[in-house]
This record gives C-alpha cells, structure tokens and sequence, in this order.
C-alpha cells in the first residue's frame, strides 16, 4: 500500500485545509490534543499520553494502517498548522469506519467538516467504498453535528457498546452510503 496522498480544500478566503500523511513534527500537536479534556472524554486516547505516544502515533501507528491496509489515517493541516487527524478505518467489502479529532485551537472553525468531506470523497472514489459508519459516545453532540451536516444518517443507540475508560459505553451510530447526499437531510435535533 502507498503512503497517504496530499488532498487539499482550497477555499477563497479560508484557511487552506490540507490531509497530508502524519510526520515527526506533528508529535507536539498530538500530544497537545491529547491532553485536551474534550479530547479525553469522547476518544479513547491513553491516560496518561505521553510524548512519546504521541510519536509513535505519527511514526508508527498512522504509516503502519497504511502499510498493512487496515486505517487510512491523515494529518489534518490548516494553514500550515497540524490541526487533527481524520482516518477512515477499513472494515472490508466496500466498508469503513470514519474517525476524527480535532486539536482544540481549530474547532469551530469549519476546517474539520471541510477535511472529513476530503476524506469520505476521497474513500468512495479511491477505495470503492460503499457504507462509512459512524460511532460516537452517546452525548458527544459536536461530533453528531459534524456527522449530520456531511449527510450520516442517524441509525439509532446501541446500548453498552462502545469501550471507554474500562467500562462499555452506550453508542450512537450513523451511516453514509456512497450515493448518499453530502448534506443534511433531517432537521437538526440536538442542542444548538
């Protein structure tokens, strides 16, 4: 398997968004997110995350879901600035799962939402995919909104589902077809 491609989002006056394969330097960024108390409550990032996690993550972890076809994981670059990671985790047979952070300095800003559009254009046409899921902690409302504006469709709650912290989580789950409209299709029910 190839490295990861440079995929760009090039918006008259907006930062230029950027998915770009994980380097070294994009260590100090995934340990500063990493510490980020949003960030600890809705992934599963270890605690305590070290430094040196945080370079494995972008030597080792991101590169090798690349090598051995398993995670097609990017760095999120807003203006030159690491800003995430975004990664469609391949579940087989035209399937993935998406999965998305975002280091606290960009969120609200819409880069995120503009790179996760990359990415699933990117997956249904580079790597025939068919179905991308989405999983999220059930109350995790901001990553919901991020999903519902690209088009997921709402499936339901799965009780006691999802592993976080030693204990099973109840989990919401959304998903978005190929031929699915990037937009959204219901009226918003969460918080505003």
């Amino acid at each position: 398997m190839s490295p990861a491609p440079t995929l760009t989002d090039a918006r008259e006056g907006a930062p230029v968004v950027i998915l770009r394969a994980h380097r070294p330097d994009d260590a100090q960024g995934s340990y500063e997110q990493c510490q980020d108390p949003l960030s600890q409550e809705w992934t599963t990032v270890p605690l305590p995350y070290t430094r040196e996690m945080a370079h494995g993550f972008v030597t080792e972890m991101m590169p090798g879901g690349w090598s051995d076809d398993s995670e097609w994981g990017f760095a999120l670059d807003v203006d030159g600035r690491y800003a995430g990671t975004v990664s469609l985790r391949n579940e087989g047979d035209g399937r993935a799962e998406i999965a998305y952070g975002s280091h606290p300095w960009v969120r609200g800003t819409g880069a995120v939402e503009r790179a996760l559009r990359l990415l699933l254009d990117w997956g249904f046409a580079e790597r025939d995919l068919r179905t991308v899921v989405w999983w999220a902690n059930t109350g995790n409302w901001a990553s919901r909104k991020v999903a519902w504006r690209l088009g997921f469709t709402m499936e339901g709650t799965v009780r006691q589902y999802l592993p976080h912290r030693g204990e099973l989580r109840d989990a919401w789950v959304a998903t978005l077809l190929a031929g699915d409209p990037r937009e959204p299709r219901t009226a918003w029910d969460g918080p505003s």
